[in-house]
Formats: structure tokens, C-alpha cells, sequence
């Protein structure tokens, strides 16, 4: 449940319930936790190919293995304790917001789903892809 009030500022607080936070959190973690599984996929197609020599960087390729295995049990780990939390329990996420600087994460993790959000305004970027040079 988010709320708002003023915080020791002066300042609009969001105030969000505690495990709310943690749960989203965990779930964005899945997010990640999922996208390095593609890459696995990815990378894995190109080993196929033959795009990845000698044993080394097979060895090294496995440490997507261990991010993936990572992420997934702090996602796990952040998921059950946001159960031990108290609902009544609300912490302002207005600071916290503005250090993200991913406009997507930012509306994910504040919970906005519109495409003009106080997080664009908060100055949180877009995600910038790299340019593929031929």
C-alpha cells in the first residue's frame, strides 16, 4: 500500500508497506535473474556455432551459471522475509527512487505503470542499447 506524507524535509514521502517493497524487489531480481538465463541460451547457441575456443571461456561462460543461481536466491530470499514483515511497517522510497537511473526499473520499483511518470521527472533515464558496428 503506498501512501504519502511529509517527510523530515519538508518534502512529499511516498510511504510504502515494508514487504511490498521487499516483494518487488525479489520480483525484479527474477526479472534479472531471467534475462541471464537468455543470455545462457544465447551463448550457448554460439558455443554450438563454434564462436567460443578452448576450455577457458567454456570455464569462464559458467560464471552466468553462478549470476543466475545468485540472483534467483536473492530473489527467493527477499520473497520470504517480505512475508516476516509487518504490513504496518512503511518506509519512504522518494530518495531511493531518484538515485535509479533506469526510467523502467524506477516505475517498477515505485509500482507507476504509465509511460509518463514522476520517475522520467526525477531525472531517470532510458536504457541506452550499444550501437553493433559492422
Amino acid at each position: 500500500m503506498i501512501g504519502t506524507a511529509d517527510n523530515a524535509n519538508g518534502c512529499k514521502a511516498e510511504l510504502v508497506a515494508v514487504p511490498e517493497v521487499l516483494t518487488t524487489l525479489g520480483h525484479e531480481v527474477r526479472v534479472l535473474s531471467d534475462s541471464v538465463n537468455d543470455l545462457q541460451d544465447l551463448i550457448g547457441n554460439l558455443v554450438v556455432a563454434g564462436a567460443f575456443g578452448g576450455s577457458q571461456s567454456l570455464y569462464e561462460l559458467q560464471s552466468l551459471d553462478r549470476l543466475s543461481q545468485s540472483l534467483d536466491a536473492v530473489s527467493n530470499y527477499l520473497i520470504g522475509i517480505s512475508k516476516l514483515a509487518k504490513p504496518e511497517w512503511k518506509i519512504d522510497v522518494s530518495e531511493a527512487l531518484k538515485s535509479v537511473k533506469l526510467a523502467d526499473v524506477s516505475e517498477r520499483l515505485s509500482g507507476i505503470k504509465s509511460e509518463t511518470s514522476d520517475a522520467q521527472q526525477n531525472g531517470a533515464g532510458d536504457f541506452e542499447d550499444f550501437a553493433l558496428t559492422g
